[in-house]
């Protein structure tokens, strides 16, 4: 009973204690967030005496790298403010999450692809932001690994390869292992790949540029449910290459000026059940190539001046294109197989192609009949590429009469079975857009026209005379 007492009364002054002690710690003030501020040569030790939460500010001038950030702190530069990596491997390296990153110049890394020297070097946290960033002359502008929910916006990224050197190294934004990354309204130059993204789903890339790279302008491997939004590609060997890659959604993008002998705008390899709606592919040496790609849906885009429009190969099915416009393309479609089970209507509607002479009696906008995108010369052009040269040939010509004159001569059974007669993709755009070319006054074509008719008549007439 004694022995039980005393328990009780160990019991009830530990309890005191913990209650004394917990009432000490809710009354105790809580430590507050330092701002330090480090001039040139200070900015290691004071990113090593920062404490969670805390800020530091890098003063104008350069401060050496490599720069480590190893607590959650925001690190901000005032105006000219750089982060010389010149002399380091990575110049700045962030392995803790919530960091914030901004208003900075990075200027410089090493050059050691195995080392992945970067500008900015993110390991294994989470929800790193990197904003208002100027990254120049780095082998990689920002490289994350396993660092998810990574952000990187309005930062301007400019590596040093050459523009179509595919023998270049080091991409712009390389994330390896890196879940619900985003990028935002940035611009990335004069890298291998602009973005490069492996093992990285949920990515979000939007209002961005990625232009005059070594290779591709976006690059994925193994990349689930990513979301391409309002982007511009263009002068790259490839605007997008995307490969091994589901689910995706590609919305209000272009792709322009992405030409050379095996140029994209639009690159899909085993991509499949992606949705591609209201974008631009203009003047591209090949708009959109599928390899193996199935259950893709293309809606209200423009492919407009590229050499081939859409060039499928056998392996892929079931894909819909439907309110597409193609325009002025060399070859609106290709494909290497005579039959497909592609779909170039969705039963309810087709596309508009600026190539067919439609028929339409009954004045409701869709052609009264189908019409065949693969010509027999794209057909053969595409086993035998060199054939090309004939393309604007007078035998071409005729072999096009040919086609619309007899059916039984179309090389494959794609068929549009809706086909508008007017442009109907982007139709609440501006009328500016790449199809909408602006039409030039007749009249002074019909009053040329009409003066070498008169001036003609007038010949034949004065010859008769001389021989009456």
């Amino acid at each position: 009973m004694g022995q039980g007492r005393r328990s009780v009364r160990r019991n009830v002054r530990r309890a005191s204690c913990l209650a004394v002690a917990l009432a000490a710690w809710l009354g105790a003030p809580a430590a507050e967030a330092a701002t330090l501020r480090a001039e040139p040569g200070q900015a290691g030790a004071m990113l090593a005496a920062a404490q969670p939460g805390d800020t530091v500010v890098l003063a104008r001038g350069a401060h050496a790298g490599t720069l480590l950030v190893l607590h959650r702190i925001v690190l901000r530069g005032e105006p000219g403010a750089v982060i010389d990596g010149s002399r380091a491997e990575s110049a700045l390296q962030i392995a803790a999450g919530g960091t914030v990153v901004e208003d900075l110049t990075v200027s410089g890394s090493g050059r050691d692809v195995m080392r992945v020297d970067a500008g900015v070097h993110v390991i294994a946290c989470t929800n790193v932001v990197l904003r208002r960033l100027r990254i120049e002359r780095a082998l990689y502008g920002v490289y994350g690994e396993r660092a998810h929910g990574i952000v990187v916006q309005d930062s301007e990224l400019t590596g040093t390869v050459a523009p179509l050197d595919e023998s270049g190294t080091g991409n712009g934004i390389h994330l390896w292992y890196c879940d619900g990354a985003r990028i935002e309204g940035c611009r990335v130059h004069r890298f291998l790949d602009a973005i490069y993204l492996s093992f990285a789903a949920h990515a979000h890339v939007e209002r961005s540029e990625m232009f005059d790279c070594g290779r591709y302008g976006f690059h994925t491997m193994y990349c689930q449910q990513g979301q391409l939004v309002g982007n511009r590609f263009t002068r790259n060997v490839a605007g997008c290459a995307i490969m091994f890659s589901n689910l995706l959604q590609v919305t209000g993008n272009e792709f322009a000026h992405n030409r050379g002998p095996r140029t994209y705008g639009l690159l899909l390899r085993d991509c499949s059940g992606g949705a591609f709606m209201d974008n631009r592919m203009t003047d591209n040496t090949i708009g959109v190539f599928m390899d193996n790609s199935n259950r893709n849906v293309f809606r209200r885009n423009l492919l407009q001046d590229n050499g081939w429009g859409v060039l499928l190969f056998a392996s892929c099915a079931r894909d819909t294109f439907a309110e597409n416009d193609f325009v002025q393309n060399d070859y609106p479609v290709a494909l290497d197989m005579s039959r497909t089970k592609n779909s170039f209507d969705d039963g309810r509607v087709g596309n508009y192609w600026s190539d067919n002479a439609p028929y339409d009696l009954d004045g409701d906008g869709v052609s009264d009949v189908p019409h065949y995108p693969v010509t027999a010369f794209a057909f053969v052009s595409k086993q035998y590429p060199d054939l090309t040269l004939l393309a604007k040939s007078p035998a071409v010509a005729a072999l096009g009469v040919a086609e619309r004159m007899f059916p039984s001569l179309e090389p494959s059974d794609a068929a549009d079975r809706k086909p508008s007669v007017t442009p109907i993709a982007l139709a609440g755009a501006d009328r500016a857009a790449p199809w909408h070319v602006p039409t030039r006054p007749v009249w002074p074509a019909a009053a040329a026209f009409g003066g070498v008719g008169v001036i003609g008549i007038a010949g034949i007439v004065a010859g008769r005379g001389r021989r009456a």
